[in-house]
């Protein structure tokens, strides 16, 4: 195991923002504009519409040998549905990208979904964003046919069950 999942608090903002700041690029490609000083904090608000956040859950993704945080990822349980969950943000730091770290972190998230008795995961892809369309391809996921908007952009919802 090269990395671990642990789920953030709000004492781990400091780190979680100093990530944010490495994933600029990215951030400011989904959220189109600049990376904000209170990014990190947001992240532990941000749900849809009448889902209850107490189901929420922030977890880092840490390199095991250091505990480095190298990742974020922001999982909803039980969205849209009981039997599902939702990942609303899978971020790595850069620098640890493409080495097959996302795809040891994302099955540790799957494990944590499926302990918590859901079968399904559903998440989106913003047009343009095809580094992030084709890992979850990988991963095992499926575009679903429904395309819904964010902001100025689209994007396609894609799911994977479980079993």
């Amino acid at each position: 195991m090269k990395v671990y999942l642990e789920i953030i608090n709000k004492r781990g903002i400091p780190n979680l923002q100093f990530l944010i700041n490495k994933c600029a690029e990215f951030l400011t490609f989904q959220d189109e504009h600049p990376v904000e000083p209170d990014s990190a904090e947001k992240i532990f608000y941000d749900h849809p519409e009448g889902y209850d956040i107490s189901s929420k859950r922030i977890y880092g993704i840490y390199l095991a040998n250091n505990r480095q945080l190298i990742g974020v990822v922001d999982l909803l349980f039980y969205y849209p549905d009981s039997n599902s969950a939702c990942i609303g943000l899978f971020m790595l730091d850069p620098n640890y990208r493409n080495c097959g770290l996302g795809k040891e972190a994302y099955f540790m998230v799957e494990k944590e979904i499926l302990k918590n008795s859901m079968m399904k995961i559903r998440l989106g892809v913003l047009e343009g964003n095809m580094q992030g369309f084709y890992f979850w391809k990988k991963m095992g996921f499926s575009l679903t046919g429904e395309r819904k908007p964010y902001l100025s952009k689209y994007f396609r919802v894609m799911e994977k069950n479980l079993s």
